[in-house]
Formats: C-alpha cells, structure tokens, sequence
C-alpha cells in the first residue's frame, strides 16, 4: 500500500512539472524579443509608478500586452543614459475589459540614480482599436 501511494505522489509531481516546462507562445525568441522582454521587466516598477500617480493606487490594477516602442540614447554615443518610451494597456480583476492604455516615458541619465519615471499619457482603450498584443518569448 505503502509503494502505490508513493508511486501515485511521485507521478503526480512529475505530470504537474513536466506540464509547465513548455508553454506554447506565438513569439520567437529571438535576441531582439528576448531584449524587449528585459527591457519590460526591468521597468515594470516606473509603470507601476504611473499607475499609481494616474489611479492613486496600484491595488487590482495589472498590465496586458506590454511593449517597447523606442529606446534611444541620450546624449552620445557610449554613454549609459537612455530614454525609454514603453506601452501597456491596464485592467482592475481578472476578467474585466481593459480600460486605460498608458504610455509610459522613463529616462536613466546622470543625474538620476537609476531609471526615472520623466512623464505618462493616459488615452482610453477602445475595442476596436488597433493595438497589437506581443506575447512574451
């Protein structure tokens, strides 16, 4: 009795890892989505801070469809000063439309210590709108 419940506990660790390990996405991993993907989870927090700033909480409050549209460099080339201009729109629960779409400008420049949350627009989302959803690689 005793080695059928361990086998049962054993197969049910193994089913339920082994689901994981491979999720499906629509995404190729290739180095620049890999970047992109970097460059989201670094500055999630100064989208956070937006919302927070927008709503006056971060509570029930979450992301979908996250993406960069631009980084650049400040002041020359070399330097490690960016400007980073990224968007997402946002949602309250686990089912519920999404309402806003904020873009989201930081900077990382010298007088800062790290990256800086320098401005955010905030527009309403519109179902039938254009906005293209990536998913992560």
């Amino acid at each position: 009795m005793k080695k059928i419940l361990a086998f049962l506990i054993l197969c049910t660790f193994i089913i339920t890892t082994s689901a994981y390990a491979n999720l499906p996405t629509k995404t190729e991993a290739t180095r620049e989505n890999l970047l992109e993907d970097a460059v989201i989870d670094l500055l999630q927090p100064q989208m956070y801070e937006a919302v927070q700033k927008h709503y006056g909480t971060t509570y029930d409050k979450a992301f979908q469809c996250l993406r960069v549209i631009e980084i650049k460099k400040l002041h020359h080339p070399g330097s490690w000063m960016f400007e980073a201009t990224l968007e997402g729109k946002t949602y309250s629960g686990a089912h519920s439309p999404p309402h806003d779409i904020f873009t989201v400008v930081v900077k990382k420049d010298w007088e800062d210590k790290g990256w800086v949350l320098k401005e955010y627009k905030v527009r309403k989302y519109v179902p039938n709108q254009n906005f293209e959803c990536r998913d992560p690689a």
